[in-house]
């Protein structure tokens, strides 16, 4: 994806993002993940496997609290070897299961997005 739609992207579905970031709890952010709509999720999945790639950058802090299950689980099912359209075009409800898995990482992930993005050259 180029960077250009991937900005358009997340400037759509900004608030939902921002909701995700700003989530006091576990519980609020799986509740938002729930009531996402199918774009919005995809979006969620495609910033997930830019991470993964390291097209964005996320913050040493920031990865060193993710735990190692959690880091697992980005690169498993984000890495390029995984199917990206089969996760996009997949049931909605595997989707919002695997993205509830990262319920109390998403303030880590998502701060590059809301502080400082750093691409790739």
């Amino acid at each position: 994806m180029k960077e250009a739609q991937m900005k358009a992207l997340l400037l759509r579905d900004k608030m939902f993002l921002k909701s995700l970031y700003t989530s006091e709890n576990t519980a609020n952010t799986r509740n938002i993940l729930y009531f996402a709509n199918d774009s919005q999720l995809n979006t969620l999945i495609l910033f997930l496997h830019m991470i993964s790639n390291g097209v964005i950058k996320v913050k040493k802090e920031h990865f060193d609290a993710l735990e190692k299950r959690h880091i697992k689980l980005i690169r498993k099912n984000f890495e390029p070897k995984v199917s990206l359209q089969g996760i996009l075009r997949g049931d909605r409800k595997v989707k919002v299961q695997l993205l509830q898995k990262f319920a109390s990482k998403f303030h880590d992930l998502l701060y590059t997005l809301f502080n400082l993005i750093i691409t790739k050259s």
